[in-house]
């Protein structure tokens, strides 16, 4: 009973895929938002990681000009952990991937 799958009409594009058969391809989106629970049960295995930082050794390692962003930046609070002290980042996130059939929460539009 997702009400906004329903709502959109995301079953009649999902089926279109189904029949049009698509190659799959990797696409990453910024949600750019309040942050994201990326520890989220729902999210985790969805979340890009920043394969050029090593985690919490407080070094930019990419050279980016942002240290330790693993899983994006906070911008608003200047840091490395884009954890969501609001939730509606992660409410947009799992909109977007939430995994499917799990038996937690939602299903995302790309699942």
């Amino acid at each position: 009973s997702l009400w906004g799958m329903h709502r959109t009409g995301v079953e009649t594009a999902w089926s279109r895929l189904e029949v049009l058969q698509p190659s799959p391809t990797t696409t990453i989106v910024a949600v750019i938002d309040t942050g994201v629970k990326w520890y989220h049960e729902d999210l985790v295995s969805a979340l890009w990681t920043n394969p050029g930082e090593i985690p919490g050794n407080g070094i930019d390692d990419d050279g980016n000009g942002y240290v330790d962003d693993v899983h994006g930046y906070d911008f608003a609070d200047g840091d490395g952990n884009p954890d969501d002290d609001d939730g509606h980042g992660t409410h947009c996130a799992g909109v977007i991937a939430a995994t499917a059939d799990n038996g937690v929460g939602v299903a995302g539009l790309a699942s």
